[in-house]
């Protein structure tokens, strides 16, 4: 008897990517841009990970909770170039579709310094001790591994399903970016499995003691409406629900009036499952839920008779993962982290997506909810973080020499794992381990001596991605070859602030502290009026503040300022004005405050169609908790002291998307020509933003002017994207209203202007452009049109001699 082995391809890379989902994709492209010779493995025929049609859950990201955060970068490229050629709403999970898959292999064929490997599984890695035999120590829920010996890799084996390859891939460095940690967990790497515990790291929301608990698994499906009636028998080895409280409490069956709509997220399979070696049986078993539900719908539901036309057209066969090993860093980022930011020095991505866990069991746990916050307002508002930064120390191995993460598997507690794990945020994070990684070889470090805060190659890191368009939150550019820097600007014309008129159709009651936040350019605030109705047969005396804040998402107070009396009239509505005479820190976000008072309504700006608030502008309230639970929520288990401890808190939160009606004098001037150079490109402190003023008509100019002739022979313009629509919002079959579609660039050469450039269909925020060296004291860029909207819009111009 004899067993034969096929010889194997050895293939040489400078960096091999494993994982082609959004991170390892964005990871891979990131560093090929680089001019790194890269590979990718993936071991399904199609990129995307769970957003792909395979899995078809909606990457999400930042903006789903905060305005103005949205990811930037080579996952927002992804999205312009799919949006205007995809007919499909991606409004719910199971909504997506192949057109995206070959956005997104479309994205890596571009890339020359790119070899993609799809249906390619990793079966083995060779890696060589750096030091000697050490006894790994177990973690404390005996799921995970620490203390491991150093290590590090040489090649990872992979077959290759469809051409029966053996494939060997050898690489100076790798990234990990397989969701599950496959490659770190084979080559020995300290890893964690489930929760820890409340002392370890000081997390309110983790539990007394360690577990094997995660988040779950879950399978979406997608129904349509086939216009005649369409029967569903229901296979027998189903579960059988009858009524929506044995699916379980608060599982809410949602879109079920349009004309498709996709699963549920709430349908989660987690323990008793390991989410990785029972990925079988949890497919098994969830699809005994997707079915039961449907026939729920179909047969049993008070919506049967609406449902009765439709069909499942579509169910997955592949679990979504939210957890499973994450694999430990140099710094493992915990709910302190992500609760206040940490201005790490080698910040490098963000997120902000709320620190969503889910429930443990997932639709097995019948009697809570599927998530706290869906239930319970102190919960909700503790877990809605804003914005904050992630170190690259969390993102290579503390103990496998040359091996990067990228995606749901780096350095996190469970806690710490809760917003970051959502896709888009996780395709940015992806764009800077490349980035870090082309860096690393390039120059002959290791990750840790890449990433290390006391010297200089990370400042470095940083200001490449910036310049790649990726936000690093805090970070201006200080790029000495951006010529635009040493620049004067001037514009056409530059819009005014304005909240918008009052919508008298919708009051925001002063039950609670409210707020409207606003960039204030000058060094003084005279006078602000608000726009507000009173319904009582008395005057009402209102209590107006000022707060100096440092980024338009705060949650703090802020650094209070100067208060204000104003007498609302009996009976009345309309502006009321509060006199403040502060100073001010010019070009700094504040907050304009009214304290509760009974019987006062505060109109919302935006006018009467509810427009949404001007760039860098949010409306908010504050949201007061004693600590723990409403009391309504004390008996569930999971609101017990052993499970979370919901501390004591005040938080400024989000209020919805409209602004709030003010008019402020003198009026801030957030959108000038100044801004296209001030060093910020993104949404965060100002608006970052040049902004025609909308009254006038298309073209508008932003000229760039030198004291003396300059040379240069290359632009980077970052335009306006719309960075505060979720992903799942944006609209099919066009590109955002707001982007600058044709444009042209001029020179000023002696008396004269030469066009240098011409782009009639621009789609994208990052537009690079070269041509031949010319010698200018000015350029002027031309705004021909937009692709809907009544301005130009720029974030940033660039200018370089190279």
């Amino acid at each position: 008897m004899s067993t034969q082995h096929k010889t194997p391809d050895i293939l040489h890379f400078d960096l091999v990517v494993t994982g082609g989902g959004l991170a390892g994709l964005c990871a891979a492209i990131a560093a090929a841009r680089q001019g790194l010779k890269t590979a990718i493995l993936q071991d399904r025929p199609v990129f995307g990970g769970n957003s792909s049609s395979e899995v078809r859950v909606v990457p999400y990201g930042c903006a789903h909770s905060h305005a103005w955060s949205g990811e930037t970068g080579i996952v927002h490229e992804f999205q312009l170039e799919d949006r205007p050629h995809n007919h499909e709403e991606f409004f719910d999970h199971g909504m997506m579709n192949s057109l995206w898959d070959m956005t997104l292999s479309e994205s890596a064929r571009r890339e020359a310094n790119l070899s993609t490997f799809f249906n390619a599984s990793v079966r083995g890695v060779e890696s060589e001790a750096l030091e000697g035999e050490k006894t790994p120590r177990i973690t404390p829920n005996g799921l995970g591994r620490t203390g491991g010996q150093k290590r590090r890799i040489m090649a990872v084996h992979a077959s290759q399903m469809g051409s029966e390859k053996e494939l060997v891939f050898r690489a100076k460095q790798f990234v990990d970016a397989t969701g599950d940690g496959t490659i770190g967990f084979l080559a020995g790497a300290d890893f964690r499995y489930g929760r820890e515990s409340r002392d370890e790291f000081g997390e309110p929301l983790a539990p007394l003691k360690s577990d094997d608990v995660t988040m779950g698994s879950t399978i979406t499906m997608r129904a349509r409406d086939c216009g005649k009636p369409v029967p569903f028998v229901a296979p027998p080895w189903i579960e059988e629900y009858k009524s929506l409280e044995e699916i379980g409490f608060n599982r809410k069956l949602y879109h079920l009036n349009k004309p498709t709509y996709g699963g549920y997220w709430w349908l989660e399979v987690c323990n008793p499952w390991h989410q990785i070696e029972d990925n079988a049986a949890i497919r098994d078993e969830l699809h005994r839920h997707v079915l039961g539900v449907w026939n729920f719908i179909k047969n049993h539901s008070e919506d049967k008779e609406a449902a009765r036309n439709y069909v499942l057209e579509w169910v997955g066969q592949i679990p979504g993962k939210r957890e499973s090993r994450r694999l430990m860093g140099d710094v493992i980022v915990s709910e302190k982290d992500v609760q206040s930011e940490q201005n790490w020095p080698d910040g490098v991505a963000y997120a902000g997506w709320w620190i969503d866990l889910h429930i443990s069991g997932g639709i097995l746990n019948k009697t809570e909810p599927g998530e706290r916050e869906n239930v319970d307002d102190n919960y909700k508002h503790w877990i809605r973080v804003a914005p904050f930064s992630i170190p690259l120390r969390a993102m290579y191995s503390r103990n496998i020499e040359n091996l990067w993460m990228a995606g749901r598997c780096y350095s996190l507690t469970h806690v710490g794992l809760g917003p970051v794990r959502v896709q888009l945020t996780l395709g940015m994070q992806g764009q800077a381990v490349g980035t870090a990684a082309a860096y690393a070889i390039h120059n002959g470090l290791t990750p840790r001596e890449t990433a290390n805060p006391e010297d200089r190659h990370i400042q470095t890191i940083r200001q490449q991605l910036l310049r790649d368009d990726c936000r690093v939150l805090g970070l201006k550019n200080s790029d000495a070859a951006d010529i635009a820097r040493q620049a004067s600007v001037t514009a056409s014309s530059e819009a005014p602030f304005d909240l918008g008129a009052p919508n008298e159709m919708a009051w925001q009651p002063l039950d609670k502290w409210r707020g409207q936040i606003v960039p204030l350019t000058a060094n003084r605030l005279e006078w602000v009026e608000f726009f507000l109705k009173n319904e009582s047969d008395e005057a009402v005396p209102v209590v107006a503040e000022l707060h100096q804040l440092e980024r338009i998402w705060d949650r703090t107070p802020g650094k209070y300022l100067e208060c204000a009396n104003l007498r609302v009239p009996a009976r009345s509505s309309g502006w009321v004005r509060a006199i403040f005479d502060a100073d001010v820190v010019p070009d700094t976000p504040h907050r304009l405050v009214l304290r509760p008072a009974k019987g006062v309504w505060w109109a919302q700006g935006g006018d009467a169609q509810g427009g949404e608030a001007p760039t860098g502008t949010i409306a908010q309230f504050l949201y007061e908790c004693a600590g723990g639970p409403e009391p309504k929520n004390a008996h569930f288990a999971c609101f017990s002291p052993d499970q979370v401890e919901i501390p004591a808190y005040k938080h400024w939160r989000q209020s919805g998307r409209a602004p709030l009606a003010a008019r402020l004098h003198p009026n801030p001037q957030p959108f000038a020509a100044r801004m296209v150079n001030n060093g910020g490109a993104w949404p965060e402190d100002l608006p970052n933003l040049w902004k025609s003023d909308p009254s006038q008509a298309l073209p508008q100019s932003c000229t760039l002017q030198w004291p003396d002739e300059v040379e240069f022979n290359g632009v980077q313009l970052l335009f306006d994207t719309n960075l505060t629509t979720p992903a799942g919002s944006r609209a099919p079959l066009e590109s955002p209203a707001e982007c600058v579609r044709h444009f042209r660039l001029f020179a000023q050469i002696g008396d004269g202007e030469r066009l240098i450039l011409e782009e009639k269909e621009n789609s994208h925020r990052l537009y690079r452009a070269h041509f031949e060296t010319v010698r200018a004291r000015a350029l002027r860029l031309e705004v021909v049109s937009t692709w809907g909207d009544a301005s130009a819009r720029i974030f940033e111009m660039r200018v370089s001699n190279s």
